[in-house]
């Protein structure tokens, strides 16, 4: 068996929608064990504007219309448009964190930043928000996307939203999970 984690799993979860088509469908193994984890702790699952849009891109792609469960369950919820001024305490305003991702990612993804789309950029600015605005004290980004996982870890470390803000990759979560 192995170690507890020494710090809780968050129980604010925003999806990404790398992380999702990764997790696989209802039939995946990875998908039983997260959800199942998810009901049984009462975690909240969150889905932002960006990421519903590119939800509705890949339909097919991805075996399970998340949106649609969004509106039929209790522990999937969609974030309304991001808030740039929202902050908590003294740390970085939503927007900013936002413009710093995004800036960070254009520079590994090698990518005029103009051109890239801000969905990534996004997920860390909701979460200030849902540590501003609900009763959860850390968030989880849940992604599957190793340069958007760098970005955002990269402008998270050192600043005010360090361990608020944690990103976790889907084998993270559940190597997490399982334990």
């Amino acid at each position: 068996m192995s170690e507890e984690h020494p710090s809780p799993f968050p129980t604010a979860l925003i999806l990404d929608t790398s992380f999702l088509r990764t997790i696989g469908g209802t039939e995946s193994s990875s998908y039983q064990t997260f959800i199942q984890y998810v009901r049984e702790e009462g975690s909240d699952l969150y889905l932002t504007p960006g990421i519903v849009e590119e939800l509705a891109e890949q339909r097919g792609y991805i075996s399970i219309d998340w949106v649609d469960r969004a509106d039929t369950t209790a522990w999937i919820n969609l974030i309304d448009t991001v808030q740039p001024g929202v902050r908590v305490h003294n740390g970085l305003r939503a927007g900013e964190i936002m413009d710093r991702v995004h800036e960070r990612l254009a520079k590994f993804e090698q990518t005029d930043p103009d051109e890239l789309r801000k969905t990534d950029s996004e997920l860390p600015a909701a979460a200030v928000m849902l540590l501003g605005s609900t009763v959860h004290e850390s968030v989880g980004i849940l992604i599957d996307d190793r340069n958007a996982e760098r970005a955002i870890s990269g402008v998270i470390d050192n600043t005010y939203y360090e361990g608020r803000i944690r990103v976790l990759s889907i084998w993270d979560a559940i190597e997490y999970i399982e334990s």
